[in-house]
C-alpha cells in the first residue's frame, strides 16, 4: 500500500483531536469531584429551620370548626430528593437535575420525632404545625473544592395535619314529662229532665215560704213515686241596697243503697232584671212599632198589631201568664218566629207588683241619707256628681249639693218630682204620686262604651212615670238611662202628636199598664247588663228565684260537693 500525499485538512484533524482530549480531561476531572461530593464527609451540613407563619388563617380555621385537607402540592424532583434527604445530610446538592418518574400524591407528613423537634432546631412558638407553608433553608460550607451551584429552593407547602373527627354520640332526646293534670271530680249521673222540672218547681215553691217567713235556714222533704227527696236551703240576704238576694239549696236521695246529692245557686230577680215587665193590659193598647232587647214578662195575654211596613220584635225570650199572645189591627201577615224571635213561653205564673216599698227613709225623709221634699219639685243632675233643685212655681235660685254615695231623692206624701240631667253616681228618686221626665236622663260614663260605668239611676213611684208633653221635652229623640218602675201607670203625654223621634229606655221599665206611644215616639226597650248582678240603690224586688248555677248531676255523698263545680256551670235549659 503506497502513502497518500499530505492533505490539507490534516492540522485541522489534529486540533480537533488535541480539543477533544481536553474536553476529556476536564469531564473526568467533574466527574471525580461529583463521586467525592457524594460521600458523607464532603457533603455541606443541613440545618433545617421551620419558620413560623401568621396563625390568623389557622385560627379562622379552628372557629370554623373541621376544615378539609388542602390539594396536594405539585413536588418537583428537587423538593422529593430534600425530602428524602431529611433529617441527615443531602445528598443530591449540586447534582445535575435528572428525569423522575411523577409522584405519587403525597401523604400527609410522618409526625416529627422528639430528636428532630428539639429546641435547637425548632424556634420558639413553633410547636404545631402552622396553616402557612413552612421555609426549608440550607446552610454550610462545602467539603469539596470544586464550586458547586445550588440551585434555589422552592418551598414546599405544609399539609396541616386533619385533626380527627370525635363522633358525636347520639342524645337521646328526653321525653318532656307531661303536666299532672289536676284530679277530675268523679263522673256524676245526669238528672233527667222530668226530675230536674219537679225538683225546681218544688224548690221555687219552698224557696218563697222561706222569704214570707224571714227564715235563713229550711229542711224539706218530698215523697214523689216511692222516692224521698230532703232538701236543705240556705238564704243569704242582700248585704246593701244594691246588692241581690240568694239561696244555696243542697237534694240528697237514695237510689239502689247509694246515697246522691245534687247542690245548686239561685237568685232573687230585682224588677230591674226585666227589660220590660207588665202587669195590666190597656184594652186600647196593643204593640206595635216596639223593639224589646232584654227578658219580658207580661201578667195577661200580649196583644200585638203589625201592618205591612212595621211590627213589633221581642228579641229575647218573652214569658207570659197567658195562654199566648192576641192579634190586634193586623194588615198582611206575619210568622210568630217572626215577632217573637227569642221564644215565647205561656202559662209562666203572674209576677205581682208591691204598692210598698222599704226604704232606708221615709216618705218624710226623716233619716234618709239623702234629701226629701215636700213640694213638687224639679231635679236637674250635673256631670260632677251634684244635683239641684227648685220648687215648682215657685220663682228664686237653684239649690245645689254633692250627692252622697248612693243618693236617695224621696218626695212627701202627694208630691211629685220633675227630673231630668246628667247623672254622675248612684241614686235612688222615689215619689208616692208621679215622677215627670223633662227631658233626656243619661249616665256621665256610658256602660255601653266604658266597661266599668258605675252610674246607676233608678225612677221608683207607687203610681205614675210620664213622659212630659212635647213643648217641656222638645223635638226629636229623647233618651232615658235608668230603671223605671211605675206602680200603676207609664205614660206619653200628647202620644197622639205628629212623630217626633224614638223613645230608648236603656234599662228597665216595669209598669201597672203602659200608655200608647205611637204616632209621638217609636220605641225601643234595650236591657242594661250590669242590671244581671247588680241593682239601683234600693230597688225592689220581686218574689221570683232564678236558678244562677247548677250543673244538673247527682254524685254520692261522699265525693266532693258538686257545689264547687255547679259554680261554673250554666242554668239549665228545658
Amino acid at each position: 500500500m503506497g502513502l497518500a500525499a499530505e492533505s490539507p485538512y490534516r492540522r485541522i484533524v489534529w486540533a480537533g483531536a488535541a480539543s477533544a482530549g481536553v474536553h476529556l480531561l476536564v469531564f473526568l476531572t467533574i466527574g471525580v469531584a461529583s463521586v467525592e461530593s457524594t460521600r458523607p464527609s464532603s457533603a455541606p451540613e443541613l440545618r433545617v429551620y421551620v419558620e413560623s407563619q401568621d396563625r390568623g388563617r389557622e385560627d379562622e380555621h379552628d372557629r370554623a370548626g373541621p376544615v378539609e385537607a388542602p390539594a396536594a402540592p405539585t413536588t418537583d424532583s428537587r423538593e422529593e430528593l430534600l425530602s428524602a434527604a431529611a433529617p441527615s445530610r443531602s445528598r443530591v446538592v449540586g447534582s445535575r437535575p435528572r428525569t423522575v418518574a411523577p409522584p405519587a400524591p403525597p401523604a400527609l407528613p410522618a409526625p416529627v420525632t422528639p430528636s428532630e423537634a428539639s429546641p435547637g432546631n425548632v424556634p420558639s412558638g413553633s410547636a404545631s404545625p402552622s396553616g402557612e407553608a413552612a421555609v426549608l433553608t440550607t446552610t454550610a460550607p462545602s467539603d469539596s473544592e470544586a464550586p458547586v451551584s445550588v440551585a434555589p429552593v422552592t418551598p414546599v407547602a405544609s399539609v396541616a395535619p386533619v385533626a380527627p373527627v370525635t363522633p358525636v354520640a347520639s342524645v337521646t332526646p328526653v321525653t318532656p314529662v307531661a303536666p299532672v293534670a289536676p284530679v277530675a271530680p268523679p263522673a256524676g249521673i245526669d238528672i233527667p229532665a222530668v226530675q230536674r222540672s219537679l225538683l225546681t218547681r218544688w224548690v221555687m215553691q219552698a224557696a218563697e215560704k222561706l222569704r214570707d217567713l224571714s227564715l235563713r235556714q229550711a229542711r224539706l222533704s218530698l215523697m214523689h213515686e216511692g222516692r224521698q227527696y230532703v232538701a236543705l236551703l240556705e238564704r243569704q240576704p242582700a248585704a246593701d241596697s244594691m246588692d241581690l238576694e240568694r239561696m244555696t239549696v243542697e237534694i240528697t236521695t237514695e237510689e239502689k243503697g247509694r246515697r246522691l246529692r245534687t247542690q245548686f245557686e239561685m237568685k232573687r230577680l230585682a224588677f230591674s232584671h226585666f227589660a220590660q215587665l207588665v202587669d195590666r193590659q190597656d184594652p186600647e193598647v196593643q204593640f206595635h212599632d216596639d223593639e224589646i232587647v232584654g227578658r219580658f214578662h207580661s201578667n195577661f195575654p200580649i196583644e200585638v198589631g203589625y201592618d205591612r211596613t212595621v211590627a213589633p220584635r221581642f228579641l229575647s225570650l218573652v214569658t207570659t201568664a197567658g195562654a199566648g199572645f192576641r192579634l190586634g189591627t193586623a194588615e198582611g201577615y206575619r210568622r210568630e218566629d217572626e215577632i217573637f224571635r227569642g221564644g215565647l213561653a205561656t202559662r209562666a205564673g203572674r209576677i205581682p207588683l208591691p204598692g210598698t216599698f222599704s226604704l232606708p227613709a221615709s216618705e218624710t225623709g226623716g233619716g234618709a241619707p239623702g234629701r226629701s221634699f215636700a213640694h213638687d219639685t224639679r231635679i236637674t243632675f250635673y256631670p260632677d256628681g251634684s244635683y239641684g233643685w227648685r220648687e215648682l212655681g215657685v220663682a228664686g235660685p237653684e239649690h245645689r249639693e254633692l250627692m252622697s254615695t248612693p243618693a236617695y231623692i224621696v218626695a212627701g206624701p202627694d208630691a211629685a218630682l220633675a227630673v231630668h240631667g246628667t247623672v254622675n253616681g248612684k241614686v235612688l228618686v222615689y215619689s208616692p204620686e208621679r215622677i215627670i221626665i223633662e227631658g233626656s236622663l243619661i249616665y256621665v260614663h256610658d256602660p255601653r262604651r266604658t266597661a266599668d260605668g258605675g252610674d246607676y239611676l233608678g225612677l221608683l213611684s207607687r203610681k205614675d212615670v210620664e213622659i212630659a208633653r212635647r213643648g217641656v221635652t222638645g223635638p226629636g229623640d229623647l233618651e232615658i238611662q235608668a230603671a223605671v218602675y211605675a206602680r200603676r201607670r207609664f205614660v206619653v203625654t200628647d202620644y197622639d202628636a205628629p212623630r217626633e223621634g224614638t223613645l230608648l229606655i236603656y234599662g228597665s221599665l216595669t209598669a201597672g199598664s203602659l200608655s200608647a206611644t205611637e204616632p209621638r215616639y217609636a220605641t225601643r226597650y234595650e236591657f242594661d247588663k250590669r242590671f244581671e248582678y247588680e241593682r239601683p240603690p234600693g230597688f225592689p224586688m220581686t218574689d221570683r228565684y232564678e236558678i244562677e248555677s247548677w250543673d244538673t248531676q247527682w254524685r254520692e255523698a261522699g265525693d266532693e260537693p258538686s257545689g264547687a263545680s255547679a259554680a261554673g256551670a250554666s242554668p239549665p235549659s228545658g
